[in-house]
């Protein structure tokens, strides 16, 4: 007397391959069948994975996006100059002043930032 059984460990749910590959042992007993099915399980397998990794990646790619998209703002708005116009003593022209303050603040802060003690190092 044979006894077969399978186990599963954990309260997940089994991924769809592991459920055709039981469906497959179940009810085909001849194993040229279970042969032939078992090789197209794998091939649909590798398929599936494939296009699960490639969803991914243009996932992470949009979100890459997002974020330099994001710092490219922050970066424009924190270190842009900043320009004044005021009315001029000659008819017809204005003066123009523009204003570097921020940036260099912005730069002598990142200059005083210690990156080692904050590396732990």
């Amino acid at each position: 007397m044979k006894i077969e059984f399978e186990t599963t460990f954990g309260k997940g749910v089994d991924p769809w391959h592991r459920k055709a590959r039981r469906y497959v042992k179940k009810k085909f007993k001849n194993p040229f069948i279970q042969h032939l099915l078992f090789g197209l399980i794998e091939y649909l397998k590798k398929i599936w994975l494939n296009a699960k990794i490639k969803n991914e990646m243009k996932s992470v790619d949009a979100q890459i996006k997002e974020i330099k998209e994001a710092w490219d703002e922050e970066e424009r708005r924190q270190f842009a100059p900043e320009f004044t116009q005021t009315p001029s003593e000659v008819k017809g022209l204005m003066d123009m002043e523009i204003s570097l303050d921020q940036s260099i603040r912005a730069i002598k802060d990142a200059e005083d930032i210690e990156y080692d003690d904050m590396a732990g190092g």
